[in-house]
């Protein structure tokens, strides 16, 4: 027999659709309902709690942050009021004065040493003289004093005059600057080194 729609389940050769299926599947339906219902409202609670604690936290900040807006407009404003160059003038003028001093008092003693340089030289010149011969004693008179016309150039000029020579130094032949500075700096280290090993 042909199944149709019209023909009857016992008649296709099935057995007959179990009624109990549907009836349980109504049963959980209809005990369900009032427990989706119970956790529908308490999530519906729960979320106007959670809003009406954030209103309250937010009523509470906002003074808050209504008052540090203020304060930092405030600091904004005096920060913004300084007149910072007027402040850094006297500081940098100041700071010029003391490098100059400073690089003067070096100038003296720079000089002061070279003169006593000088007169070590010439002083050893004899008993050069007496060892190694008079050709070797002329060429420690000479370096005598080649320290000594450079200590009286360097007592003759001031300051800014040193400054601007070593300016022109550098522009003339920066290698040679560079390596000066490099052997100066080395001598200073080991100056150093050998200060901090004796304390």
């Amino acid at each position: 027999m042909v199944d149709t729609p019209v023909t009857p389940a016992a008649k296709r050769g099935r057995p007959p659709k179990a009624k109990t299926l549907d009836t349980a599947a109504n049963a959980v339906a209809v005990k369900a309902e009032p427990l989706k219902k119970a956790a529908t409202e308490a999530a519906s609670d729960a979320a106007a709690e959670v809003e009406s604690a954030a209103k309250g936290l937010s009523a509470q900040i906002k003074p808050i942050k209504e008052q540090a807006e203020k304060a930092a407009k405030a600091a904004a404003e005096k920060l913004n009021a300084v007149d910072w160059k007027a402040h850094i003038d006297p500081i940098k003028e100041q700071a010029g004065k003391t490098a100059k001093s400073a690089a003067g008092v070096a100038k003296d003693k720079t000089g002061t040493a070279m003169q006593s340089l000088s007169k070590l030289i010439a002083d050893t010149a004899a008993t050069v003289d007496a060892k190694l011969g008079p050709q070797y004693g002329d060429y420690a008179r000479q370096a005598a004093e080649q320290v000594a016309g450079a200590a009286d150039s360097l007592d003759n000029k001031d300051v800014d005059q040193l400054m601007a020579e070593a300016r022109d130094f550098v522009r003339k032949s920066p290698a040679v600057a560079i390596g000066a500075a490099a052997v100066v700096g080395f001598v200073l280290m080991r100056l150093a080194k050998g200060s901090d090993d004796k304390a």
